[in-house]
Protein backbone atom coordinates (compact mmCIF):
# COMPACT_ATOMS: atom_id res chain seq x y z
CA UNK A 1 0.00 0.00 0.00
CA UNK A 2 1.31 3.47 -0.87
CA UNK A 3 1.88 5.91 1.97
CA UNK A 4 -0.66 8.71 2.12
CA UNK A 5 -3.45 6.62 0.61
CA UNK A 6 -6.39 5.21 2.52
CA UNK A 7 -8.33 2.09 1.64
CA UNK A 8 -12.10 2.19 1.27
CA UNK A 9 -14.37 -0.82 1.14
CA UNK A 10 -17.28 -0.58 -1.28
CA UNK A 11 -20.11 -3.09 -1.39
CA UNK A 12 -21.42 -4.42 -4.68
CA UNK A 13 -24.12 -6.92 -5.55
CA UNK A 14 -23.87 -9.14 -8.62
CA UNK A 15 -27.24 -10.13 -10.12
CA UNK A 16 -27.95 -12.93 -12.58
CA UNK A 17 -31.18 -14.28 -13.99
CA UNK A 18 -31.85 -17.67 -15.51
CA UNK A 19 -34.85 -17.38 -17.79
CA UNK A 20 -37.84 -18.75 -15.99
CA UNK A 21 -41.26 -17.63 -14.83
CA UNK A 22 -41.27 -14.69 -12.44
CA UNK A 23 -43.61 -15.89 -9.72
CA UNK A 24 -44.03 -15.16 -6.01
CA UNK A 25 -46.25 -13.98 -3.16
CA UNK A 26 -45.14 -11.03 -1.05
CA UNK A 27 -46.27 -9.04 1.98
CA UNK A 28 -44.74 -5.57 1.83
CA UNK A 29 -44.05 -3.27 4.74
CA UNK A 30 -46.42 -0.42 5.55
CA UNK A 31 -46.34 2.76 3.51
CA UNK A 32 -43.38 4.95 4.46
CA UNK A 33 -45.34 8.12 3.69
CA UNK A 34 -48.34 7.06 5.77
CA UNK A 35 -46.14 5.82 8.63
CA UNK A 36 -44.20 9.07 8.86
CA UNK A 37 -47.36 11.15 9.06
CA UNK A 38 -48.90 8.90 11.69
CA UNK A 39 -45.74 8.97 13.81
CA UNK A 40 -45.92 12.78 13.97
CA UNK A 41 -49.66 12.70 14.71
CA UNK A 42 -49.08 10.23 17.56
CA UNK A 43 -46.24 12.33 19.00
CA UNK A 44 -48.34 15.51 18.91
CA UNK A 45 -51.16 13.71 20.71
CA UNK A 46 -48.65 12.41 23.30
CA UNK A 47 -50.10 8.97 22.74
CA UNK A 48 -48.62 5.48 22.93
CA UNK A 49 -51.18 3.88 20.63
CA UNK A 50 -49.71 1.19 18.39
CA UNK A 51 -50.01 1.10 14.61
CA UNK A 52 -50.21 -2.12 12.67
CA UNK A 53 -47.71 -2.69 9.82
CA UNK A 54 -45.57 0.36 10.58
CA UNK A 55 -42.96 0.83 7.87
CA UNK A 56 -39.66 -0.95 8.49
CA UNK A 57 -37.87 1.64 6.34
CA UNK A 58 -34.79 3.32 7.79
CA UNK A 59 -36.52 6.69 7.38
CA UNK A 60 -39.55 5.74 9.47
CA UNK A 61 -37.44 4.05 12.13
CA UNK A 62 -35.22 7.15 12.30
CA UNK A 63 -38.22 9.44 12.72
CA UNK A 64 -39.72 7.14 15.38
CA UNK A 65 -36.51 7.16 17.42
CA UNK A 66 -36.07 10.94 17.23
CA UNK A 67 -39.67 11.68 18.21
CA UNK A 68 -39.16 9.55 21.32
CA UNK A 69 -35.83 11.22 22.11
CA UNK A 70 -37.25 14.72 21.63
CA UNK A 71 -39.91 14.03 24.24
CA UNK A 72 -37.23 13.00 26.73
CA UNK A 73 -34.90 15.92 26.01
CA UNK A 74 -37.43 18.73 25.58
CA UNK A 75 -36.96 19.97 29.16
CA UNK A 76 -33.17 20.25 28.77
CA UNK A 77 -31.60 23.67 28.22
CA UNK A 78 -28.76 22.06 26.25
CA UNK A 79 -29.22 22.26 22.45
CA UNK A 80 -29.97 18.86 21.00
CA UNK A 81 -28.45 17.91 17.65
CA UNK A 82 -30.74 15.89 15.38
CA UNK A 83 -29.24 14.33 12.26
CA UNK A 84 -31.94 13.51 9.69
CA UNK A 85 -29.28 12.08 7.36
CA UNK A 86 -30.74 12.26 3.81
CA UNK A 87 -34.36 11.81 4.85
CA UNK A 88 -36.28 14.77 3.42
CA UNK A 89 -39.58 13.88 5.10
CA UNK A 90 -37.88 13.38 8.47
CA UNK A 91 -36.07 16.71 8.20
CA UNK A 92 -39.08 18.76 7.09
CA UNK A 93 -41.60 17.17 9.43
CA UNK A 94 -39.23 17.59 12.37
CA UNK A 95 -38.55 21.23 11.49
CA UNK A 96 -42.23 22.01 12.02
CA UNK A 97 -42.60 19.66 14.99
CA UNK A 98 -39.61 21.13 16.83
CA UNK A 99 -40.91 24.65 16.25
CA UNK A 100 -43.74 24.03 18.73
CA UNK A 101 -41.76 21.92 21.19
CA UNK A 102 -39.96 23.88 23.88
CA UNK A 103 -36.20 23.58 23.64
CA UNK A 104 -33.22 24.56 21.53
CA UNK A 105 -32.67 22.29 18.56
CA UNK A 106 -30.04 21.95 15.85
CA UNK A 107 -31.54 20.07 12.92
CA UNK A 108 -29.02 18.87 10.35
CA UNK A 109 -28.44 16.18 7.74
CA UNK A 110 -25.81 14.68 5.47
CA UNK A 111 -24.09 16.41 2.54
CA UNK A 112 -26.96 15.79 0.14
CA UNK A 113 -29.58 16.93 2.67
CA UNK A 114 -27.71 20.23 2.93
CA UNK A 115 -28.29 20.69 -0.81
CA UNK A 116 -32.02 20.00 -0.74
CA UNK A 117 -34.62 22.80 -0.50
CA UNK A 118 -36.00 23.94 2.84
CA UNK A 119 -36.48 27.70 2.34
CA UNK A 120 -40.23 27.44 1.64
CA UNK A 121 -40.82 25.89 5.07
CA UNK A 122 -38.36 28.02 7.05
CA UNK A 123 -39.86 31.24 5.66
CA UNK A 124 -43.34 30.10 6.65
CA UNK A 125 -42.24 29.17 10.18
CA UNK A 126 -40.39 32.46 10.53
CA UNK A 127 -43.53 34.36 9.46
CA UNK A 128 -45.49 32.46 12.11
CA UNK A 129 -43.11 33.81 14.77
CA UNK A 130 -40.80 30.82 15.16
CA UNK A 131 -37.20 31.62 16.11
CA UNK A 132 -35.50 29.74 13.29
CA UNK A 133 -32.13 30.53 11.71
CA UNK A 134 -29.74 28.94 9.26
CA UNK A 135 -26.71 27.49 11.04
CA UNK A 136 -24.70 27.22 7.84
CA UNK A 137 -25.46 28.27 4.27
CA UNK A 138 -28.54 30.46 3.84
CA UNK A 139 -31.71 28.62 2.75
CA UNK A 140 -30.31 25.16 3.51
CA UNK A 141 -29.72 22.82 6.43
CA UNK A 142 -28.62 22.87 9.20
CA UNK A 143 -31.28 24.84 11.11
CA UNK A 144 -31.24 26.23 14.63
CA UNK A 145 -34.76 26.18 16.06
CA UNK A 146 -35.96 27.55 19.40
CA UNK A 147 -39.25 25.81 20.07
CA UNK A 148 -42.17 27.57 21.77
CA UNK A 149 -45.93 28.02 21.58
CA UNK A 150 -47.04 29.81 18.42
CA UNK A 151 -50.45 31.28 17.68
CA UNK A 152 -50.93 30.20 14.09
CA UNK A 153 -53.29 32.22 11.93
CA UNK A 154 -52.41 32.50 8.25
CA UNK A 155 -49.22 32.01 6.26
CA UNK A 156 -48.03 31.81 2.67
CA UNK A 157 -45.97 28.88 1.41
CA UNK A 158 -44.18 28.19 -1.86
CA UNK A 159 -44.65 24.40 -2.39
CA UNK A 160 -43.16 24.29 -5.89
CA UNK A 161 -40.06 22.45 -4.63
CA UNK A 162 -41.77 20.08 -2.19
CA UNK A 163 -45.30 19.39 -0.99
CA UNK A 164 -43.75 18.35 2.34
CA UNK A 165 -43.55 22.03 3.31
CA UNK A 166 -47.35 22.10 3.30
CA UNK A 167 -47.80 18.68 4.95
CA UNK A 168 -45.36 19.58 7.75
CA UNK A 169 -47.37 22.70 8.61
CA UNK A 170 -50.69 20.88 8.30
CA UNK A 171 -49.66 18.21 10.80
CA UNK A 172 -48.85 20.69 13.59
CA UNK A 173 -51.72 23.07 12.76
CA UNK A 174 -54.34 21.58 15.16
CA UNK A 175 -52.01 22.43 18.05
CA UNK A 176 -51.77 26.12 17.16
CA UNK A 177 -54.12 28.36 19.14
CA UNK A 178 -55.69 29.92 16.05
CA UNK A 179 -55.33 26.90 13.78
CA UNK A 180 -53.75 27.62 10.42
CA UNK A 181 -54.67 28.83 6.96
CA UNK A 182 -52.01 27.99 4.40
CA UNK A 183 -52.03 29.92 1.15
CA UNK A 184 -50.02 28.17 -1.56
CA UNK A 185 -48.29 30.85 -3.65
CA UNK A 186 -47.48 28.50 -6.52
CA UNK A 187 -48.84 25.22 -7.83
CA UNK A 188 -47.71 22.46 -5.46
CA UNK A 189 -45.82 19.43 -6.68
CA UNK A 190 -46.99 16.01 -5.49
CA UNK A 191 -50.46 17.32 -4.60
CA UNK A 192 -51.57 13.75 -3.87
CA UNK A 193 -49.35 13.80 -0.76
CA UNK A 194 -51.14 16.88 0.57
CA UNK A 195 -54.41 15.00 0.12
CA UNK A 196 -52.88 12.01 1.92
CA UNK A 197 -51.99 14.27 4.87
CA UNK A 198 -55.54 15.63 4.91
CA UNK A 199 -57.16 12.18 4.93
CA UNK A 200 -54.93 10.87 7.71
CA UNK A 201 -55.48 13.97 9.85
CA UNK A 202 -59.23 13.62 9.37
CA UNK A 203 -58.99 9.94 10.30
CA UNK A 204 -57.75 11.08 13.72
CA UNK A 205 -60.33 13.81 14.26
CA UNK A 206 -58.71 16.93 12.77
CA UNK A 207 -60.85 19.38 10.81
CA UNK A 208 -59.07 20.06 7.53
CA UNK A 209 -60.16 21.58 4.25
CA UNK A 210 -57.97 21.40 1.14
CA UNK A 211 -58.68 23.53 -1.89
CA UNK A 212 -56.73 24.12 -5.08
CA UNK A 213 -54.36 26.68 -3.56
CA UNK A 214 -55.38 26.84 0.10
CA UNK A 215 -55.49 24.61 3.17
CA UNK A 216 -57.48 25.44 6.31
CA UNK A 217 -56.93 23.54 9.57
CA UNK A 218 -58.93 24.28 12.72
CA UNK A 219 -57.39 24.30 16.18
CA UNK A 220 -58.04 21.13 18.17
CA UNK A 221 -56.45 17.81 19.13
CA UNK A 222 -55.95 14.47 17.46
CA UNK A 223 -58.17 11.65 18.73
CA UNK A 224 -55.97 8.57 18.72
CA UNK A 225 -56.96 4.99 17.95
CA UNK A 226 -55.33 1.84 16.66
CA UNK A 227 -54.75 1.88 12.91
CA UNK A 228 -53.62 -0.66 10.33
CA UNK A 229 -51.19 0.95 7.87
CA UNK A 230 -51.68 -0.10 4.27
CA UNK A 231 -48.66 -1.54 2.44
CA UNK A 232 -46.42 0.70 0.37
CA UNK A 233 -47.62 1.40 -3.18
CA UNK A 234 -44.31 3.06 -4.10
CA UNK A 235 -42.54 -0.25 -3.50
CA UNK A 236 -44.89 -2.04 -5.90
CA UNK A 237 -43.29 -0.17 -8.82
CA UNK A 238 -40.29 -2.55 -8.82
CA UNK A 239 -42.56 -5.58 -8.96
CA UNK A 240 -44.50 -3.91 -11.76
CA UNK A 241 -41.19 -3.33 -13.53
CA UNK A 242 -40.27 -7.01 -13.13
CA UNK A 243 -43.63 -7.99 -14.62
CA UNK A 244 -43.23 -5.48 -17.46
CA UNK A 245 -39.79 -6.82 -18.37
CA UNK A 246 -40.78 -10.48 -18.05
CA UNK A 247 -42.58 -12.53 -20.66
CA UNK A 248 -44.19 -14.68 -18.00
CA UNK A 249 -44.85 -13.12 -14.59
CA UNK A 250 -47.41 -13.89 -11.90
CA UNK A 251 -46.79 -11.85 -8.74
CA UNK A 252 -49.19 -11.54 -5.81
CA UNK A 253 -48.84 -8.62 -3.37
CA UNK A 254 -51.00 -8.99 -0.28
CA UNK A 255 -52.85 -6.24 1.55
CA UNK A 256 -53.33 -3.84 -1.36
CA UNK A 257 -56.71 -2.50 -2.44
CA UNK A 258 -58.09 0.16 -4.76
CA UNK A 259 -59.22 2.14 -1.69
CA UNK A 260 -55.91 3.79 -0.81
CA UNK A 261 -54.72 7.17 0.46
CA UNK A 262 -51.50 6.81 -1.55
CA UNK A 263 -51.08 8.65 -4.83
CA UNK A 264 -48.80 5.91 -6.18
CA UNK A 265 -51.82 3.62 -6.52
CA UNK A 266 -51.90 4.98 -10.11
CA UNK A 267 -49.14 2.41 -10.77
CA UNK A 268 -52.04 0.22 -11.89
CA UNK A 269 -52.87 2.43 -14.87
CA UNK A 270 -49.28 3.53 -15.54
CA UNK A 271 -47.93 0.00 -15.92
CA UNK A 272 -50.98 -1.18 -17.84
CA UNK A 273 -49.53 0.86 -20.71
CA UNK A 274 -46.33 -1.17 -20.29
CA UNK A 275 -48.06 -4.54 -20.57
CA UNK A 276 -48.89 -5.38 -16.94
CA UNK A 277 -52.42 -6.36 -15.95
CA UNK A 278 -53.48 -5.83 -12.32
CA UNK A 279 -56.24 -7.92 -10.79
CA UNK A 280 -57.71 -6.81 -7.47
CA UNK A 281 -58.44 -9.89 -5.39
CA UNK A 282 -59.96 -10.26 -1.92
CA UNK A 283 -56.72 -9.71 -0.02
CA UNK A 284 -54.34 -8.12 -2.48
CA UNK A 285 -53.34 -7.52 -6.09
CA UNK A 286 -52.02 -9.88 -8.74
CA UNK A 287 -49.66 -8.64 -11.45
CA UNK A 288 -49.41 -10.52 -14.73
CA UNK A 289 -47.33 -9.83 -17.79
CA UNK A 290 -48.10 -10.54 -21.39
CA UNK A 291 -50.56 -7.78 -22.24
CA UNK A 292 -49.98 -5.48 -25.21
CA UNK A 293 -47.57 -2.62 -24.51
CA UNK A 294 -47.78 0.82 -26.00
CA UNK A 295 -45.16 1.71 -28.59
CA UNK A 296 -44.93 5.27 -27.32
CA UNK A 297 -45.47 6.07 -23.63
CA UNK A 298 -46.55 9.42 -22.16
CA UNK A 299 -47.69 10.32 -18.64
CA UNK A 300 -47.68 13.23 -16.18
CA UNK A 301 -45.93 12.22 -12.94
CA UNK A 302 -46.53 15.46 -11.01
CA UNK A 303 -48.44 13.62 -8.27
CA UNK A 304 -46.57 10.31 -8.36
CA UNK A 305 -42.86 11.16 -8.77
CA UNK A 306 -41.60 8.07 -6.94
CA UNK A 307 -42.76 5.92 -9.87
CA UNK A 308 -40.48 7.70 -12.35
CA UNK A 309 -37.24 5.66 -11.96
CA UNK A 310 -39.03 2.31 -12.37
CA UNK A 311 -40.98 3.57 -15.38
CA UNK A 312 -37.83 4.91 -17.06
CA UNK A 313 -36.03 1.60 -16.50
CA UNK A 314 -39.06 -0.35 -17.76
CA UNK A 315 -39.24 1.69 -20.97
CA UNK A 316 -35.48 1.32 -21.46
CA UNK A 317 -35.67 -2.45 -21.00
CA UNK A 318 -38.66 -2.81 -23.33
CA UNK A 319 -37.32 -0.43 -25.97
CA UNK A 320 -40.29 1.94 -25.69
CA UNK A 321 -40.01 5.59 -26.64
CA UNK A 322 -41.32 7.64 -23.71
CA UNK A 323 -42.05 11.18 -22.58
CA UNK A 324 -42.42 11.68 -18.83
CA UNK A 325 -43.88 15.02 -17.76
CA UNK A 326 -44.06 16.73 -14.37
CA UNK A 327 -40.59 15.57 -13.33
CA UNK A 328 -38.74 18.85 -12.78
CA UNK A 329 -38.74 18.61 -8.98
CA UNK A 330 -37.01 15.21 -9.01
CA UNK A 331 -33.72 17.11 -8.95
CA UNK A 332 -34.43 17.77 -5.25
CA UNK A 333 -34.74 14.12 -4.21
CA UNK A 334 -32.10 11.86 -2.59
CA UNK A 335 -30.22 12.40 -5.82
CA UNK A 336 -31.05 14.41 -8.91
CA UNK A 337 -33.05 11.46 -10.16
CA UNK A 338 -33.31 12.42 -13.80
CA UNK A 339 -29.56 13.07 -13.97
CA UNK A 340 -28.91 9.77 -12.14
CA UNK A 341 -31.10 7.75 -14.49
CA UNK A 342 -29.65 9.60 -17.47
CA UNK A 343 -26.12 8.56 -16.52
CA UNK A 344 -26.95 4.96 -15.61
CA UNK A 345 -29.30 4.14 -18.50
CA UNK A 346 -26.72 5.57 -20.91
CA UNK A 347 -24.68 2.46 -20.01
CA UNK A 348 -27.37 0.45 -21.83
CA UNK A 349 -27.28 2.77 -24.84
CA UNK A 350 -30.50 4.50 -23.77
CA UNK A 351 -30.65 8.28 -24.24
CA UNK A 352 -32.54 10.61 -21.90
CA UNK A 353 -33.17 14.12 -23.20
CA UNK A 354 -34.01 16.40 -20.31
CA UNK A 355 -36.08 19.58 -20.35
CA UNK A 356 -37.17 21.82 -17.47
CA UNK A 357 -40.15 19.69 -16.43
CA UNK A 358 -40.03 16.64 -18.69
CA UNK A 359 -37.71 13.96 -19.99
CA UNK A 360 -37.73 12.06 -23.28
CA UNK A 361 -36.40 8.50 -23.44
CA UNK A 362 -34.94 7.28 -26.72
CA UNK A 363 -34.46 3.50 -26.64
CA UNK A 364 -31.12 1.79 -27.12
CA UNK A 365 -30.16 0.36 -30.48
CA UNK A 366 -27.77 -2.23 -29.06
CA UNK A 367 -28.52 -5.83 -28.13
CA UNK A 368 -29.23 -5.60 -24.40
CA UNK A 369 -29.04 -9.37 -23.95
CA UNK A 370 -25.29 -9.19 -24.61
CA UNK A 371 -24.63 -6.21 -22.36
CA UNK A 372 -22.96 -6.38 -18.95
CA UNK A 373 -23.63 -3.29 -16.85
CA UNK A 374 -22.22 -1.97 -13.57
CA UNK A 375 -24.66 0.56 -12.15
CA UNK A 376 -24.06 3.21 -9.50
CA UNK A 377 -26.88 3.89 -7.06
CA UNK A 378 -26.00 7.59 -6.69
CA UNK A 379 -26.77 7.24 -2.97
CA UNK A 380 -30.44 6.86 -3.88
CA UNK A 381 -32.61 3.89 -2.91
CA UNK A 382 -35.04 4.32 -5.81
CA UNK A 383 -32.25 4.41 -8.37
CA UNK A 384 -30.86 1.13 -7.03
CA UNK A 385 -34.22 -0.64 -6.99
CA UNK A 386 -35.25 0.56 -10.45
CA UNK A 387 -32.01 -0.57 -12.12
CA UNK A 388 -31.94 -4.06 -10.58
CA UNK A 389 -34.83 -5.55 -12.63
CA UNK A 390 -32.95 -4.74 -15.84
CA UNK A 391 -31.10 -8.01 -15.19
CA UNK A 392 -34.10 -9.63 -16.93
CA UNK A 393 -32.96 -7.97 -20.17
CA UNK A 394 -29.18 -7.66 -19.71
CA UNK A 395 -26.55 -10.39 -19.64
CA UNK A 396 -25.60 -9.38 -16.10
CA UNK A 397 -26.01 -6.49 -13.68
CA UNK A 398 -23.78 -5.29 -10.88
CA UNK A 399 -25.02 -2.67 -8.42
CA UNK A 400 -22.61 -0.54 -6.38
CA UNK A 401 -23.58 0.41 -2.81
CA UNK A 402 -26.69 -1.78 -2.76
CA UNK A 403 -27.33 -1.11 0.93
CA UNK A 404 -29.05 2.20 0.06
CA UNK A 405 -32.32 0.28 -0.34
CA UNK A 406 -32.63 0.16 3.46
CA UNK A 407 -33.95 3.71 3.32
CA UNK A 408 -37.35 2.50 2.15
CA UNK A 409 -37.25 -1.27 1.48
CA UNK A 410 -34.75 -3.19 3.65
CA UNK A 411 -35.77 -6.62 2.29
CA UNK A 412 -35.59 -5.65 -1.38
CA UNK A 413 -32.62 -7.84 -2.34
CA UNK A 414 -34.05 -10.83 -0.47
CA UNK A 415 -37.37 -10.42 -2.26
CA UNK A 416 -35.64 -10.16 -5.63
CA UNK A 417 -33.91 -13.46 -4.86
CA UNK A 418 -37.29 -15.04 -4.08
CA UNK A 419 -38.34 -14.09 -7.62
CA UNK A 420 -35.44 -16.05 -9.08
CA UNK A 421 -32.80 -13.33 -9.32
CA UNK A 422 -29.55 -14.84 -8.08
CA UNK A 423 -27.42 -12.44 -6.05
CA UNK A 424 -23.82 -12.49 -4.95
CA UNK A 425 -22.62 -9.88 -2.48
CA UNK A 426 -19.08 -8.61 -3.05
CA UNK A 427 -16.87 -6.29 -1.04
CA UNK A 428 -14.46 -4.28 -3.17
CA UNK A 429 -11.37 -2.52 -1.90
CA UNK A 430 -10.40 0.78 -3.50
CA UNK A 431 -7.65 3.32 -2.87
CA UNK A 432 -8.74 6.83 -1.98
Amino acid sequence: MLLGKSVAKVKQINLKYKHRKIIGNFSLSGSKSVSNRLLVIRALAESKVQFGNLSTSADSQLLKSYLKLITVCASSAIPMVIDAKNAGTVFRFLAAYLAINEGVWLLTGNKRMKERPIEGLTLALDNLGVEITYAGKNNFAPLRIVGSDIDGGSVEVDPSASSQFVSALMLIAPYLEKGLQIQMKKKPVSFSYILMTQKLMQEFGAKVQVQKNKVVVESGEYQMKTYQIEPDWSSTSYFYEMAALSENADIFLSGFSSDSVQGDRVAVEVFEQLGVITSFENNGIRLKSGAHSTSSFSYDFSSCPDLVPAVLASCAGKGIHAVLKGVGHLKYKESDRIASMQAELFKTGTILKRKANSVELIPSEIDLSKSHCVFDTCGDHRIAMSLAPLVLKLASVKINNPEVVKKSYPLFWDDMERLGIKKEEIELTTDN
